[in-house]
């Protein structure tokens, strides 16, 4: 398995099922900015609202051969496996990437456990194997990764910038933030003192030397 993260803003992704599990599934896809569509002959409440609100599209049906037409990502939470089988088939096709629930024999990627701050994504994957640790290392995970890295990563944008203009080459930058994103300036940022890890960053930018 290659470890990705895709970006799928405005991507259409399409889920065949309506029940809870869906639910999650859909979520996450809303989450990374997806255009999502929903193919089901009935819906959970969750979904139901995303459908009121405009969040989704729903195609009240059972899923058909053909309805992975223009859509590059799929998700099946159906539980049928003649279903998964022909959905499967579709989807290699078309080129589609597919994740059949819990039938990892089927699934083109597998679904990490995600911990999301803003733009910090921190994922977990044991590679389809076993959901429920990936869910269980999130959890112990998720009070290390508070709003704090989330703040600092917006003031990184910035220094990045000022990086890339001082900076010629990817080699220097690589070299560079290897070196800038030292102990001493993440105990900064762990303090929430940004400003002074701004200003570490910014002196290491105009001193740096390859």
């Amino acid at each position: 398995m290659y470890p990705i993260n895709l970006i799928l803003d405005n991507k259409p992704c399409v889920v065949l099922g309506g029940g809870h599990v869906a639910l999650r599934k859909v979520k996450g896809l809303l989450e990374a900015k997806a255009k999502v569509t929903v193919i089901s002959p009935q819906i959970v409440e969750g979904l139901a609202k995303l459908v009121e609100t405009k969040s989704i599209i729903w195609q009240k049906k059972c899923y058909e051969q053909g309805d992975l037409t223009d859509f590059i990502l799929a998700i099946c939470a159906i539980g049928n496996e003649e279903v998964n089988a022909q959905v499967q088939k579709e989807a290699n096709q078309k080129k589609v990437i597919l994740n059949v629930v819990d039938r990892l024999e089927f699934c083109d990627f597998a679904l990490p456990a995600k911990i999301r701050r803003g733009d910090l994504l921190v994922t977990f994957s044991t590679n389809g194997k076993s959901p429920a640790l990936s869910r269980y290392l999130r959890c112990k995970m998720e009070r290390e990764f508070d709003e704090t890295y989330a703040n600092w990563l917006d003031k990184l944008v910035q220094l990045r910038k000022e990086a890339i203009e001082k900076l010629p080459t990817s080699d220097d930058r690589e070299i560079f933030w290897r070196s800038a994103l030292s102990d001493d300036v993440m105990e900064l940022v762990r303090a929430k003192k940004y400003d002074e890890a701004e200003a570490s960053i910014r002196d290491a930018i105009s001193g740096f030397r390859a």
